[in-house]
């Protein structure tokens, strides 16, 4: 069971939500260590949703003042 608490994946968010209430409640430790415990390609697609989330809030923000 330790070894499952020790998963850093995207998936193991699905399988284990107490991992996601952790980074939820200190994601300065928790969140940069799961971070850091990912592949490059969940890396890019963290990044990649990161990205559209700003550009969307971008469009959402531009809209506001018009």
């Amino acid at each position: 069971m330790e070894n499952n608490s020790q998963q850093t994946s995207l998936q193991s968010l699905i399988q284990n939500p107490s991992q996601l209430a952790d980074i939820m409640k200190d994601p300065g430790k928790h969140g940069l260590d799961f971070y850091n415990g990912l592949s490059v390609k969940e890396k890019q697609y963290i990044m990649f949703a990161a990205a559209a989330g700003l550009i969307g809030y971008a469009i959402y923000l531009g809209r506001q003042e018009s």
